[in-house]
């Protein structure tokens, strides 16, 4: 579990180093907001699309050869982005990079291999966390890289920077990593007889709890990822910062987030019971977004960017141990591929519209629609509290 943390630690942290930066390395190429988040929404929708095969690579093959070779696609991403000077080579790079970023459903399949009953949550939760830490550390080194100044900063120093940490997680998974799912429990399908994604998707839905489920984390994704699309340049243009400030922001998020996964969860989780911990993250990310909406203040920014990020450190590793009781260890990968995927789905869809909200309404609008989706979601997650838990 160590060596998993560590390796998804560093992967996460070449990732973060380019998520305060990306919306402006494509307005110096040429694309305005709307096409700042449609190419981040193209990351997502790979991401969905591969989700579900990558998993059932994993349940096949094994957790650490698909570990593996995913984490240095994300090099090779990272490397062709840090060469990149026209908006078809980002393009390229953000596909791969999507591609690479599907193995997140086979992390988490790792550690439901290897955890079960009540720890399951806990250890979820853990590494719920490096991604935490990754995007905590990593806005902040990318932003101090690249420097306080617009005009002048340096995109090509985090990206390849971002590779190279790329490159020591794949030597730590090869060398490091053991195999989390023993041969008895692997899926016998051959390249010839691969479940289709249909499949895939009906086997993950044959339970009712599983499509509110779904259907809820969509929402709750979409909101979290119109705030990510956007809020690099909400941040410029409303707060008036530049890329320094702005990683520093994001450091400031994802610390709340490590809290939240390494000392809360677990405590909160026993207490009141992971359905009751999806539902009031729901609510308090809902709320964060409004204060966000509302304020043009770096105080008031840091208030609301508490609670949201909070919200989602909790909703992500506990709606996923909810989901990984439902599948059998053979299964596992796929479905909790199928429920990422679903998690993808939303983040193409927030930042498909994000960006046209922020150009042609108002800088603001784009929260307050978020807030608004999070209204269903947590009528859904009420729902799901009311039902009888699975067998």
């Amino acid at each position: 579990m160590l060596v998993l943390f560590l390796v998804t630690f560093v992967n996460l942290l070449g990732f973060g180093l380019l998520t305060p930066l990306l919306p402006f390395y494509v307005e110096r190429v040429g694309g305005g907001p709307e096409l700042i988040t449609l190419i981040i929404a193209v990351y997502s929708g790979v991401q969905f699309l591969t989700g579900p095969t990558i998993g059932r690579l994993s349940d096949k093959f094994g957790r650490k050869p698909v570990l593996a070779w995913t984490t240095a696609g994300a090099a090779i991403s990272h490397v062709l982005l840090g060469m990149a000077d026209s908006l078809w080579l980002v393009i390229v790079a953000r596909i791969i990079g999507g591609i690479a970023a599907a193995n997140i459903g086979v992390a988490f399949a790792y550690v439901a291999d290897v955890s079960s009953g009540a720890e399951r949550a806990k250890s979820m939760g853990i590494l719920g966390s490096a991604f935490s830490f990754g995007f905590m550390f990593g806005p902040a080194m990318g932003g101090i890289l690249a420097g306080p100044d617009l005009e002048t900063a340096n995109f090509m120093l985090p990206a390849f920077s971002a590779a190279g940490l790329g490159i020591i997680a794949t030597f730590s998974v090869i060398v490091f990593l053991p195999e989390s799912l023993k041969p008895e429990e692997r899926s016998s399908a051959t390249g010839t007889d691969q479940i289709p994604l249909m499949t895939q998707v009906r086997t993950t839905f044959s339970h009712a709890t599983m499509i509110n489920l779904s259907l809820m984390a969509f929402l709750v994704y979409v909101s979290w990822s119109t705030l990510l699309s956007i809020l690099t340049l909400w941040i410029n243009r409303v707060l008036e910062l530049g890329p320094r400030d702005i990683g520093l922001i994001f450091l400031y998020s994802g610390f709340v987030g490590a809290v939240c996964q390494l000392v809360l969860i677990g405590p909160i989780t026993k207490r009141i019971g992971e359905n009751a911990v999806v539902m009031w993250s729901i609510a308090g990310m809902g709320l964060g977004l409004a204060v966000l909406a509302m304020t043009a203040s770096v105080t008031m920014t840091l208030v609301a960017m508490t609670l949201v990020s909070a919200a989602h450190s909790m909703f992500s590793p506990v709606s996923t141990a909810v989901v990984s009781r439902f599948a059998e260890p053979a299964e596992r990968g796929m479905v909790l591929g199928v429920f990422q995927g679903i998690g993808s789905l939303g983040r193409v869809a927030g930042p498909t519209f994000a960006g046209v909200a922020f150009a042609q309404i108002s800088y603001s609008s784009p929260y307050w629609i978020s807030a608004l989706l999070t209204v269903p979601a947590l009528v859904l997650a009420v729902g799901i509290m009311r039902r009888a838990q699975p067998g």
